[in-house]
């Protein structure tokens, strides 16, 4: 086993801290899997390069970093470059081992991968950037972020589809109702996102909160946050309203069975 030196040590330990920091919240689906007690491990999960469940096979000699003293041995931190078997891209693996127990433990792995922003090609090209900017956001948890986007990517959709601009974005939801270019179902999931997007754009309105018998010494949210699950919703409904005024209709122009197919000679 590769042994670094001190400044190595203090590196490796410095930029996996700094990770963790920046992605302590970012989804790491992952399992280390016995291999043997001398250090092998195997990692499977979604690989963030090819975002396929995978096995990460180790490709380095694994370095060996003493973490604490547990009643059962020495716990040890193992980092070691690890390949997915299926694309054969790298990662960089971290696993928690105490010495003489069958059991690895995942910790982390790095990169951690990147948002699937993609979105319906049916969607016009001056909208689709602000609605993976939505994704984007909701992959780093910026939910008033995502909720806002969503709101913003509607609005441009509602004046692609010929909304008054000087309108709010209330009445061009109901004027397209109206003028029967979306059904009242859509007007309803484009109102629940014009909804959302305004929760996330505004804050809410601080009032004092007293305690028995003295003066008021803090303040609350009047106004509830977007909240993760908000943010999903958020996006569901976005992606429906542009799938029924987008993707389908186009998917409609383009298979045509109305006339039989052509019989070969």
């Amino acid at each position: 086993m590769q042994v670094p030196d001190l400044a190595e040590e203090n590196l490796l330990s410095l930029i996996q801290e700094t990770a963790l920091f920046l992605w302590k919240e970012w989804p790491r689906n992952m399992e280390a899997v016995l291999l043997d007690l001398k250090d092998g491990f195997s990692l499977r999960g979604e690989c963030p390069h090819c975002r396929h469940d995978a096995v990460f096979i180790q490709v380095t000699s694994v370095f060996s970093q003493f973490v604490k003293a547990t009643n059962s041995g020495a716990m040890r931190r193992l980092i070691v470059g690890m390949r997915c078997q299926g694309c054969l891209q790298c990662i960089l693996g971290i696993a928690l081992h105490v010495d003489g127990v069958p059991l690895f433990t995942y910790e982390a792995h790095y990169p951690l991968g990147k948002p699937d922003d993609t979105v319906a090609e049916e969607i016009p090209d001056h909208i689709r950037p602000d609605f993976r900017e939505a994704f984007r956001c909701f992959w780093v948890n910026a939910y008033n972020a995502t909720a806002e986007m969503c709101r913003r990517a509607v609005e441009a959709s509602c004046l692609d589809l010929g909304a008054p601009e000087k309108d709010v974005l209330e009445a061009q939801i109901d004027w397209l109702e109206q003028q029967r270019k979306i059904t009242p179902f859509l007007r309803d999931v484009a109102h629940k996102v014009r909804l959302g997007g305004n929760r996330g754009a505004h804050p809410g309105i601080a009032s004092p909160v007293a305690r028995a018998g003295s003066a008021p010494t803090a303040t609350v949210q009047s106004a509830s946050v977007v909240t993760r699950d908000h943010a999903k919703a958020i996006l569901k409904f976005a992606t429906e309203f542009f799938h029924h005024v987008y993707v389908v209709p186009k998917q409609l122009d383009k298979y045509d069975f109305s006339k039989p197919k052509a019989v070969k000679p």
